[in-house]
């Protein structure tokens, strides 16, 4: 079977939508054999585990709909799997999605396209929950719940001990600049003998280091994943993404927040009543909960063991199975 991903990525944009697209390949590709091919519109990016696949970056501007068309002919795909970021969706998608179908080639859209459920064959939200519009029934499948994030995961958990390693994460682009002032904050407020572990994404620029730290500080500069620090870190604070997820999978005690306004308030307001995470208003709270965090081992146990209970798996093998009964 050959199955054509389209997705987006960029400084503007993030990794996740190319991180979960990834993940997906990779189910595809290892409990099906399918041979997987990657369309990423923006910016081009080096990464170790998108060498295993035949991709392409296409600029931004270039005409999506036509080189999806296009891209579809030539590998004769029988599936295409569609990442889109929602402020990028073509206007004519629409025509896209009825002549894939028409030629018999299955669209599954993941988080997103909900208007066009329609034109799809099924919708795989990568989330626990569901905005009542998008909860309403259909002759569409739309599958959610815990058991389908779509985590880029290599290692297993390992039970939580206390320590003073915390893993600071802004997302591939830092798109709110939180590098620029965020490691001094955490300088000043954290225990004097923490070890803060930054890492600086792909389409980041360069965090604004002190220059004379009184706690340990490491930058790392766009390592290839993330499973290694995720591993080692006894705390973590983290912005919303899909990392923040990969974190709970690793039952790292969690301090989350979102710097995108009330975009995810949602989302945040069902994560801190699972108890799986801390959840903050802001980077200036993030910090003193994270503080608290640190101080209180019965905490960190609580929010380890909750959150490995809700991720116990990737979702991966979860949209395989999904896939392949819809192909059958």
């Amino acid at each position: 079977m050959n199955v054509l991903i389209v997705c987006h990525a960029g400084s503007s944009l993030g990794l996740g939508h190319l991180t979960r697209s990834i993940v997906v390949a990779r189910a595809l590709h290892d409990e099906l054999g399918a041979n997987v091919q990657l369309l990423i519109q923006g910016e081009p990016v080096q990464r170790l585990d998108l060498k295993h696949y035949c991709h392409k970056f296409i600029e931004l501007g270039e005409n999506l709909i036509d080189a999806v068309g296009e891209r579809t002919i030539q590998i004769n795909a029988r599936l295409v799997v569609l990442d889109l970021h929602p402020n990028l969706v073509p206007e004519n998608i629409e025509r896209l999605l009825i002549a894939l179908r028409k030629a018999k080639c299955n669209v599954v859209a993941v988080d997103g396209l909900v208007n066009q459920r329609d034109n799809l064959d099924l919708i795989f939200i990568p989330s626990f929950c569901l905005s009542p519009l998008e909860a309403m029934v259909n002759a569409t499948p739309i599958l959610f719940g815990w058991d389908c994030f779509l985590l880029n995961v290599k290692c297993l958990p390992v039970n939580w001990i206390p320590g003073r390693q915390v893993l600071a994460l802004t997302g591939g682009s830092d798109a709110t600049g939180l590098g620029n002032s965020f490691p001094e904050r955490l300088n000043e407020s954290l225990p004097v003998d923490a070890e803060l572990h930054w890492v600086t994404g792909p389409y980041a620029k360069q965090p604004v280091l002190p220059v004379s730290p009184r706690i340990a500080m490491v930058n790392h500069q766009s390592p290839s994943g993330l499973d290694d620090l995720m591993v080692a870190a006894h705390y973590a604070i983290t912005v919303y993404g899909v990392s923040f997820f990969e974190l709970l999978y690793y039952g790292v005690p969690t301090v989350v927040f979102s710097p995108y306004g009330s975009k995810d308030d949602a989302e945040l307001t069902a994560i801190a009543a699972e108890g799986v995470a801390l959840v903050a208003r802001d980077e200036y709270d993030a910090v003193n909960k994270l503080k608290e965090l640190m101080a209180n081992d019965v905490l960190a146990v609580s929010l380890s063991q909750c959150a490995r209970k809700r991720l116990s798996e990737s979702g991966g093998h979860k949209f395989v199975q999904t896939v392949s009964a819809l192909m059958a």
